[in-house]
């Protein structure tokens, strides 16, 4: 039964029989922290128990993860984190190690990244920019959000693929790297759709590729750097996770609330408004994209011997 709201009996107990607190890896007020907040209203009446949303921010959300990992197994505490989640472990020392000691529920939602060039830079297609990327090699600057970063290792696999040469100029965000580009200190930036498209329709930035395997509606004339390169689709994603040893049927319970959340009207829009595509996958399907994930950034930092800043 997919969306199932019959209570999973374990003993004498019901599950859920009390609140479920909902640890969210980052700080009040950021994209993910709202997600949460929206699913939390749709859970509440489904799991007929409050979602309390906590937030346990710090060390790129290690601390909120590392907490949820070491609670109890019994489907009252459950993690919502990024896709940083498959990055952090390999950029500084943790005791986390989220491969065994966490499982994944289901994926919220995705967001892609979008290579983007300043109005002035002579290239209007991705091919023209590999070509002077290659003709000036390691004079190019790209921008992202940091070190070690989804968008920074799409660059990295890019950069890989193309055996092109340019220099990663990591910023706090990109509201720090757009003056920086419009003033011709920076070639292009890769970000997300929400933080660029405002600048794309006011003509500051030219989108010249995404990292979604697929084309993206709002950006026609990005080509997907998939179609050329294979290896380079990267996708951000929010996720859900529980204990490890948490009992399957309430694993499956959980999926079940999260997805029919996920996939309800209202969510669906509201995901979609800030610059998110619904994903509401099983355990299974979670559990094989972050193992993927894992395994090949995990590669790259290796390689590139990346460290936390």
């Amino acid at each position: 039964m997919l969306f199932g709201i019959l209570p999973f009996q374990t003993g004498n107990a019901a599950y859920p029989e009390r609140s479920i607190r909902l640890v969210v890896a980052f700080p009040p007020g950021g994209s993910i922290d709202v997600v949460a907040r929206i699913l939390a209203e749709k859970l509440r009446a489904s799991m007929g128990q409050p979602i309390v949303v906590e937030n346990r921010a710090g060390a790129a959300g290690n601390i909120g993860a590392q907490s949820v990992a070491t609670a109890a197994p019994d489907g009252y505490t459950v993690l919502m984190t990024t896709s940083a989640m498959a990055i952090n472990p390999w950029m500084s020392p943790t005791s986390l190690d989220p491969a065994k000691d966490l499982l994944s529920v289901t994926r919220v939602a995705l967001s892609p990244y979008v290579l983007v060039v300043r109005s002035t830079l002579p290239v209007k297609s991705l091919e023209e920019f590999v070509a002077l990327a290659k003709a000036e090699p390691g004079k190019l600057t790209c921008s992202t959000y940091g070190v070690g970063s989804p968008p920074h290792l799409a660059i990295e696999l890019f950069k890989r693929a193309a055996g092109i040469d340019f220099v990663h100029a990591p910023y706090r965000g990109f509201g720090q790297a757009l003056p920086d580009l419009m003033a011709g200190l920076l070639s292009c930036a890769m970000e997300t759709p929400a933080n660029i498209e405002q600048h794309v329709r006011a003509g500051t930035v030219r989108p010249i590729a995404v990292t979604s395997p697929a084309a993206l509606d709002m950006f026609p004339g990005a080509k997907p750097l998939a179609s050329i390169y294979p290896d380079v689709a990267v996708e951000g994603w929010q996720g859900v996770f529980v204990p490890a040893g948490t009992p399957q049927p309430i694993v499956d319970r959980i999926n079940a609330d999260f997805v029919k959340a996920i996939r309800d009207p209202e969510v669906v829009k509201r995901l979609r408004e800030i610059g998110f595509d619904p994903v509401g996958d099983s355990s299974e399907q979670a559990t094989s994209v972050f193992r993927r994930d894992y395994e090949r950034f995990g590669t790259i930092i290796r390689e590139l011997k990346l460290k936390a800043e």
